[in-house]
């Protein structure tokens, strides 16, 4: 961020990040993946806020991101946004708290368009007409909502990344477009080879949702060896009978954590897999959710994927496939058994427990950490025995405030379990 001064980063009252300027690396923070406020304060005055930001990494557990301030303080274009860059490539924003989303553009004289990259072939250009418009365009990247001309021909070419002229195309499709209207683009299938490279056109795209705790989701089906399918939440398909190539028009749903269920079109109790998409950062506006990837195997693998209406993208996150009469907090392998904990009382305020139900003989650990990711309380038992077993952890020393449970067996790390102290 070339215009800003050195800046400190808080969160719960505590400087994560401490004196950063312009250019600068901050060493790796390690934290329970979880949500998080991020405060922007000058690097001599933490009472001065100047911006806060959620940073929602729960989907992220066990990978590393960089977050990165971009674009300019004083409001010039681009103007100041944090951006989170996930070790896979992915990359998204983060959301500006008590701040409302943008109103919608105005109505454009032109058309409004956005390109999604689903093509799992090298790194592309897009050509229009004789002008580069997208140079050295990424698999599973995609643009913000851009203003295009309307109402003339548009002559698309995908030409391979370096290209200098507009007749380096491969394909080049021909489209119109109309006065006012919003267009999403998806490049899929493969070049050369089958099912063959097509452009794939919505030309009902939205970029604001239905209400302002609203996420506006669009389904586009671009995995090329997956059957017709449903996709499923709280056992009600939400984007039903689903062909490759199509897509399925918006639904409106309130910001929030989901479990999405792939399933075959005619069987809803045949599950393929659960992805958690969590777009609780994103109220007010819009996505595409897209299949990605071959479902045999095959590289690149299947993987269902976001792309944000300003052009981010990341993957969701495989959900463990929870038994859905399974109330814990969460769920481990253990073998071929399932293992899951629960922690009570939650708040505690003297003691807490940990029960930890259908165990095998195993060493269990158990770590409390705060939310700098510091460990306060550790504690081992061996030989834990089959079946139910429960620890009973003294947390008088700790003040009151938000921790986390780390539960590991046999030296496996899993999720975390979030819990306070109150007195």
């Amino acid at each position: 961020m070339p215009d800003a001064p050195t800046v400190d980063v808080v969160t719960g009252g505590t400087p994560i990040i401490d004196d950063a300027s312009f250019g600068d690396f901050q060493g790796y923070l390690e934290v329970p993946a979880t949500s998080y406020d991020l405060s922007v304060t000058p690097g001599n005055d933490n009472s001065t806020i100047v911006a806060t930001y959620a940073a929602d990494l729960s989907f992220w557990s066990g990978r590393t991101a960089t977050i990165f301030a971009s674009g300019f303080l004083s409001g010039d274009q681009p103007a100041f946004e944090p951006w989170v860059a996930l070790d896979n490539g992915g990359t998204f924003p983060l959301t500006a708290i008590n701040t409302p989303p943008p109103p919608p553009p105005p109505a454009p004289d032109g058309a409004r368009l956005q390109i999604v990259h689903n093509s799992p072939t090298p790194t592309v250009d897009v050509w229009v007409n004789d002008d580069r418009l997208l140079d050295n365009f990424a698999f599973r990247t995609a643009t913000p909502f851009v203003d295009v001309p309307s109402d003339v021909v548009l002559t698309v070419g995908i030409a391979l990344a370096n290209s200098t002229v507009a007749s380096d195309a491969l394909v080049q499709y021909d489209l119109v477009l109309e006065e006012g209207r919003t267009y999403i683009a998806v490049a899929n299938g493969i070049v050369g080879g089958t099912p063959g490279f097509n452009l794939e056109i919505f030309d009902m795209g939205q970029e604001t949702a239905d209400d302002p705790d609203n996420v506006g989701l669009l389904f586009f089906h671009g995995s090329p060896d997956a059957p017709e399918v449903d996709i499923v939440a709280g056992g009600t398909p939400i984007f039903d009978d689903v062909s490759y190539g199509e897509f399925s028009g918006y639904i409106n749903v309130p910001g929030g954590s989901y479990n999405l269920s792939v399933t075959p079109a005619n069987d809803n109790n045949t599950v393929v897999a659960k992805y958690i998409a969590d777009v609780d950062f994103w109220k007010g506006r819009t996505a595409v959710v897209f299949a990605s990837g071959f479902l045999s195997g095959d590289d690149p693998a299947f993987e269902p994927w976001v792309a944000l209406d300003n052009g981010g993208t990341f993957p969701l996150r495989l959900d463990n496939f929870r038994p859905d009469n399974e109330s814990a907090n969460f769920l481990i392998a253990n073998n071929d058994e399932p293992v899951s904990t629960e922690l009570f009382p939650n708040p505690a305020s003297s003691t807490i427990a940990v029960r930890v139900k259908e165990l095998s003989e195993n060493e269990v650990n158990v770590t409390v950490v705060n939310i700098l990711g510091q460990t306060m309380l550790e504690r081992q038992f061996f030989d834990a025995g089959s079946g139910n077993y429960t620890v009973n952890l003294d947390v008088t020393a700790l003040e009151t405030g938000s921790y986390f449970m780390r539960l590991q067996i046999d030296g496996r790390k899993v999720e975390t379990i979030p819990f306070h102290v109150a007195r």
